[in-house]
Formats: structure tokens, C-alpha cells, sequence
């Protein structure tokens, strides 16, 4: 059976979706919360059966994991003597991942029917249900002790799913509006690629923090006794901040740097810090003090990013090739990745508590305009470099020749050919035609 990506040319376009294609999107949605909601409560009651000592009631544990799948969707938790803001990135993506292969399910549906995708309406169908569900965890996970913010459940649930419906549904997404200006339509493939580069990036230097300071990691891991089951689960919830950590890296790389409680600073230009929560991941900082200079030559690699997009990337048909687009598009392309990073930024910083836990993380305003210089920087380089080298080669004209005729010879052998066929003159200025 053919599908909607694959159908022969000449037949029939397949029949409109009807409200009755998109109800399904409902159930799927409810479908993907509950496939990771489920394991994180789960995983929270495994916890609290193996704490012996703990006294919270069932209610509260499932509470808790309720707050942490809540936290990955951007909605800050209210705790006693404090707010709980910094989201654990890999929920949020185990979320889109969960949301994305719902979804896909119900394209193969749509596909096996051979029904059409609405993408903008299945991706407000979606991605509604999935906020509202989120809204509803929200309220009835409420109690005198912790509270999420029902608000920003909502927008976060409805910004996951419409992230994984996007995902999921690419192939259907429809073209951009002719009124989207040429410069800001080429830039958005080569922004996004900048900040998935500066993420992989991140991850990287989290990597070889990680390495380098593996001593310092044990040490902490150690220090808290956790036991077999303990520390499964310490680690389980360590990998969930490993994408946390690597917006915190990107922030550090690009120059800004992040904090790890009021008055610190961990910076291309020295670390300040105090005493550090009992995460035994954080073992991975650098250590207390001001870093070799050399460390500043980390910076460069955002402008290298933006220079390879620039370098990488392929005009499409019909689009300017102009110097002055080549140049709007680096520089939209650096604004929209800086954009991309600050709202992961945002995301991934906030309070822990109350005091000195209040501050964590980087400053989103000043991660975004830092990668959005950075990358726009880099790309107009490559775009000046580009041209400054065509430039020195010279324009190369492309001239078409009847049907059977030789090509022209350059240099002396071609005008002395010239000058016996009667052309012009030869190599020593005898006229077309003269004996010798």
C-alpha cells in the first residue's frame, strides 16, 4: 500500500483529515504522558522503599515524582522554605521522545487510511491535550507541601508536545509563507545545527569535566554512603541532569559561565565557589581559583560553529547570492541560535531552594547574546573569507561553443595556431596569410 510520502505521481491527492482523525491525537496524548509519568513515580517509590528511615506517606512520594516529571516540563515547584526552578533536561527529553513515537503511531495510522497529515491542526490538537494533561498533573498533585506552578505546566505540556509532534510529523510540515523574508527562511536549518553542534559541545566538555575530576566524583559518591539500590538510583537521577549540565558547559564555553549558588562563578576566567550541594556530578567543576589564560581560547569555538554553518551551507533554488544576504543570513542565523540557547538556558537555571541556593545556573540573557555574537561572528568571517578568496581567482565565465568546434588553445601556441589559419597574427606579428 502506498503512503503519503511515497504515492506515484498522477494520483489523486488523498481525502482531507476530518475532527474525527484528530480525536485520536487525544488519546495520544495521554498515551505519552503517562509513559514516562508512570516510570518516574515508579522509580520515586523504589527510592522511598529502600530509604528505611523515611516516614512519607505513599500520597507523598507519588507527589514527588509527580513534582520531578512536572520540573522537566518547565513548571517551577513551590517547597517549603523555597522554589525548586532548575528543570531536568532529560526528562524534557524523554518526554518529546515519548511524544514523538506516539505520534508517529498515529501517522502510520493516517498513512494505512490514506488520509492527509493536518499538520497545524494536529500539532494544536496534540499539543493542547498534552498541555492541558500537564495542568491537571499539576492540580492534583497539590498539597501543603509542594506546589507546581499550573501555568507554566500548561505552556511547558504544550511546548513538549509540540515539539514532538514537530519531530514526528517533519515530512508533513508544510512550506514557509511566501512573506518570510529569503534571509530569515535560509537561516533556520543552519541555526539549528549551530546549537545542536554547541550542545554535542557542551556534552563533550561535561565529558572531560567529568574525566578530569573522576577523583573528586568518587570522593562524593562515597561520602554518602547511598548502597547498592541508593546509588542506582543516584546515578539514574545524575544522567537526567547530564543535559542540565551541558547547557551549564555551553554557557561556560561561550563566556558567561554559570553559578552554583549566590556570589560564585564558574568562568573561562576562574572559578569562585562556596559549598556545593552533595551531588556527587558536581565534583566534575574546576577547581577553586583563577584559570590559565589560555582557558579564554574556548570561546573561539562557538565562532568556529558559526563559521563552519556558514561554510556548510547550501544556497536552495531561486534564493539571493549576494553578499549583503550571505551576511544577513550569518547574522540571523547567530540570533536565532542564541535565541535557541537562551530559552535552554532559562530552563536549565533558576533557584534550588532558598539562601544561597537561590541562584543556579547560567543567566539566560547573557548566554543568548553571548552565542548570538559568537556564531554571527564566525559566519561573517567565513562569508568574507569566501569572497575575498573568489575574489583572488578571479570570475570564471562559462561560454557556450557550437556543436563540434575545438576548444581555443591559450598562450603562445594558441595565436601562433590562430596566425596560420588566418586569424590574427602570428607569434612573431607576421599578417594572416604571409609566407615567411
Amino acid at each position: 500500500m502506498s503512503t503519503l510520502v511515497d504515492r506515484p505521481a498522477g494520483t489523486p491527492k488523498p481525502p482531507r483529515a476530518t475532527p474525527a482523525d484528530l480525536l485520536p491525537l487525544l488519546t495520544a496524548a495521554v498515551r505519552a504522558v503517562l509513559t514516562l509519568l508512570l516510570p518516574v513515580a515508579v522509580l520515586t517509590l523504589v527510592a522511598w522503599l529502600g530509604a528505611v528511615r523515611s516516614t512519607s506517606s505513599l500520597a507523598a512520594v507519588v507527589r514527588v515524582g509527580a513534582d520531578v516529571w512536572l520540573l522537566g516540563h518547565g513548571a517551577p515547584v513551590a517547597v517549603v522554605g523555597g522554589t525548586l526552578a532548575v528543570a531536568p533536561l532529560g526528562v524534557t527529553l524523554l518526554a518529546v521522545a515519548s511524544a514523538v513515537r506516539v505520534v508517529r503511531l498515529w501517522l502510520r495510522d493516517q498513512s494505512a487510511a490514506e488520509r492527509d497529515v493536518p499538520f497545524w491542526s494536529g500539532a494544536a490538537v496534540f499539543a493542547g491535550g498534552y498541555g492541558v494533561l500537564a495542568l491537571l498533573v499539576a492540580l492534583a498533585t497539590r498539597s501543603g507541601v509542594t506546589a507546581a506552578g499550573p501555568l507554566h505546566a500548561l505552556l511547558g505540556g504544550f511546548v513538549v508536545g509540540a515539539a514532538g509532534f514537530a519531530v514526528a510529523a517533519r515530512a508533513h510540515r508544510p512550506p514557509l509563507p511566501a512573506r518570510v523574508p529569503p534571509a530569515l527562511a535560509a537561516a533556520l536549518r543552519p541555526a539549528a545545527a549551530c546549537a545542536a553542534a554547541l550542545l554535542a559541545l557542551g556534552a563533550l566538555t561535561v565529558a572531560v569535566a567529568l574525566v578530569h575530576g573522576r577523583a573528586d566524583v568518587l570522593l562524593l559518591h562515597r561520602s554518602l554512603q547511598p548502597g547498592w539500590l541508593g546509588g542506582l538510583l543516584l546515578l539514574l537521577a545524575q544522567a537526567l541532569l547530564l543535559p542540565t549540565l551541558a547547557v551549564w558547559a555551553v554557557a561556560w564555553t561561550a563566556g558567561p559561565g554559570f553559578a552554583v549558588g549566590t556570589a560564585t562563578s564558574v568562568a573561562p576566567g576562574g572559578t569562585t565557589l562556596a559549598t556545593l550541594p552533595a551531588l556527587p556530578v558536581l565534583g566534575g567543576l574546576p577547581p577553586q581559583g583563577p584559570t590559565p589564560t589560555a582557558t579564554w581560547l574556548v570561546v573561539v569555538l562557538p565562532v568556529l560553529v558559526g563559521a563552519g554553518a556558514a561554510v556548510l551551507r547550501r544556497a536552495r533554488a531561486g534564493e539571493p547570492t549576494g553578499l549583503a544576504h550571505r551576511l544577513a543570513v550569518a547574522a540571523l542565523t547567530g540570533v536565532l541560535a542564541g535565541a535557541a540557547l537562551a530559552v535552554l538556558a532559562a530552563a536549565a537555571s533558576g533557584p534550588l531552594g532558598a539562601g544561597r541556593m537561590s541562584e543556579i545556573g547560567p543567566s539566560a540573557l547573557l548566554t543568548g547574546l553571548a552565542v548570538a555574537g559568537e556564531v554571527a561572528s564566525g559566519g561573517a568571517l567565513a562569508v568574507l573569507l569566501q569572497r575575498a578568496v573568489q575574489a583572488r581567482r578571479g570570475t570564471r565565465l562559462a561560454v557556450d561553443l557550437p556543436a563540434g568546434s575545438p576548444a581555443p588553445a591559450g598562450g603562445l601556441l594558441g595565436r601562433a595556431r590562430r596566425g596560420r589559419d588566418g586569424g590574427a597574427p602570428g607569434v612573431d606579428g607576421t599578417p594572416p596569410g604571409a609566407e615567411s
